[in-house]
């Protein structure tokens, strides 16, 4: 072994333990701490979601379960598949599980990873030392049942016919999709997930596995959601509805051997780009400006930045969502709801929400169109009526409106990552754990060498470089690399004698190696 075998080992146990600091930091509380707030003011600029990278949408798994699988109405597909990508390590007890839900047109690709370096939508959350830190966490994100890159869908092949189910589909319901989610979990073998984590559709979803599976939930997060669809997003997404319906290449869902509805698909794109940012932030990127090369208004063109914008958007989406998708999911999200009927016969959010008793993150938007923030204050208030005494709601000012969960990672990403690493039913067990497995491994290497090898890799592993060392830090890491082996009383009386100054240059330390080979010699008991 080379004397530097034990650095990157060391290094990453101070980084937990760094992370762990930094977790005091993200406790909830009524409103985000002033550091985020300030920093939010400085958030103001042109960015769009990575919801589309050149057409790359490789690199999933895809789960197939050859058995039929049924709607909440009773209809089936004779098959079902889930589209699913996968980050960070699932540890040996299954237990760091955080399902990652999705809104209506976004694929399993949340992030960049060896099987698709391409940005995903959620880039800035998933990493190490992120909201959803890989270090601890494995995280899942499915592709939506009714979704098109690579799920269950209108347009994927029925198995019966060997065609498209195109309008043969069956209509479903938001419960069905986190059912297909779950489904999925059975079958790689997780009873439980951390927590579910979801914006938009997703936030729904989120909320909905609470309330459907609350013994497999231990948290969960909700941003931009609701937990019953209100008539002013029904209303959005019926428009977006018409838009595509009304395009004669649509010819009643079932144009997949024909032409693309393609017009039909920009319209309804910028209808939902409206609902999805805020005027507000559209004032100050846009105003009436004129577009690039436009020195006079005249005509019917589009002459004006927020014209051409909303062109650019329709235009992208053209061959890389499939309309039928956008058809059959909103259809899903305008019926959602989650009562259910009170002692009289009554819908009611409070009986639909009972179940959910975990620690609930629920964050809203102020300048939310689509999603209106008071629909998320719902939320967090029925889950408290409801006796949950776990809810942390947060409301913000983010200026991109409903894409807020997209954009804003510096005002959302505190609050997720305090949320999911707290405890109670936080990361603790999980660093301890990678803590255990590390001082295991440390403890391995240094039995393969000689004292004075293992010193000297102590010594390199903490100075990084630097000619000298704190003495407490080297007493600590002598204690925890030969942990079992050494007397520790018998250490901390060498240091005392022999480490009069705070810090210690290697010689100083390599001096001490008769007195800690006693020490490793000495009978102890912990």
């Amino acid at each position: 072994f080379k004397s530097t075998s034990l650095k990157p080992m060391v290094r990453h146990l101070r980084t937990m333990q760094a992370a762990a600091n930094m977790r005091q930091f993200f406790r909830p509380t009524a409103r985000l701490p002033p550091f985020i707030a300030a920093t939010r003011r400085f958030a103001v600029a042109a960015k769009e979601p990575e919801y589309h990278t050149g057409g790359n949408f490789e690199g999933y798994h895809l789960f197939h379960r050859s058995a039929p699988f049924t709607f909440r109405n009773g209809e089936q597909i004779p098959e079902l598949q889930i589209a699913y990508e996968t980050w960070g390590h699932l540890n040996a007890k299954r237990d760091n599980v955080i399902l990652l839900q999705c809104g209506m047109s976004a694929s399993s690709h949340a992030c960049s990873h060896s099987r698709n370096p391409a940005p995903g939508w959620w880039e800035e959350y998933i990493g190490p030392g992120r909201p959803l830190d890989t270090n601890l966490f494995f995280v899942i994100c499915t592709n939506n049942l009714g979704g098109c890159y690579g799920s269950s869908g209108p347009s994927t092949i029925n198995s019966h016919t060997g065609t498209r189910y195109g309008s043969t589909f069956p209509r479903f319901e938001v419960q069905d999709q986190v059912a297909a989610q779950f489904v999925l979990l059975d079958h790689l073998g997780i009873d439980k997930v951390h927590a579910c984590v979801g914006a938009s559709l997703g936030g729904m979803q989120s909320v909905c596995a609470a309330s459907m599976f609350p013994d497999r939930v231990g948290k969960f997060v909700s941003i931009s959601a609701c937990a019953k669809s209100f008539p002013g997003s029904i209303a959005f997404r019926h428009a977006q509805r018409q838009a595509i319906m009304s395009d004669p290449n649509w010819r009643g869902g079932d144009y997949y051997d024909g032409q693309l509805p393609a017009n039909g698909l920009r319209l309804a794109r910028q209808l939902g780009t409206i609902t999805y940012r805020s005027g507000l932030e559209w004032q100050q990127r846009f105003g009436q400006s004129l577009a690039k090369g436009i020195t006079k208004r005249e005509g019917l063109k589009n002459e004006f930045m927020i014209e051409n914008y909303l062109a650019h958007q329709g235009e992208k989406w053209v061959n890389a969502y499939d309309p039928n998708s956008l058809l059959w999911i909103s259809k899903a999200m305008d019926g959602f709801s989650l009562e259910k009927l009170d002692k009289d016969g009554n819908p009611c959010l409070l009986e639909g929400l009972k179940g959910a008793m975990m620690p609930a993150l629920v964050i809203g938007v102020q300048h939310d169109v689509l999603f209106p923030v008071w629909q998320q204050k719902e939320i967090a208030d029925t889950l408290r009526k409801a006796g949950n005494k776990g809810v942390v709601y947060y409301e913000l000012d983010s200026i991109y409106g409903h894409d807020s969960f997209l954009l804003d990672a510096v005002s959302i990403g505190p609050a997720v990552k305090g949320h999911l690493e707290q405890e109670p039913d936080g990361a603790r067990h999980i660093w301890e754990d990678l803590a255990s497995s590390a001082v295991g491994f440390l403890q391995a290497i240094s039995q393969r060498g000689s004292t004075a090898d293992s010193m000297r890799d102590i010594f390199r592993a903490l100075s990084n470089g630097e000619k000298d060392v704190e003495r407490d830090r080297l007493k600590a890491m002598v204690k925890l690399v030969w942990s079992g082996r050494v007397n520790e009383v018998a250490v901390d009386k060498a240091f005392e004698n022999m480490a009069k100054e705070p810090l210690m240059e290697l010689n100083d330390f390599m001096n001490m190696r008769q007195a800690l080979t006693e020490a490793m010699s000495e009978t102890y008991l912990p």
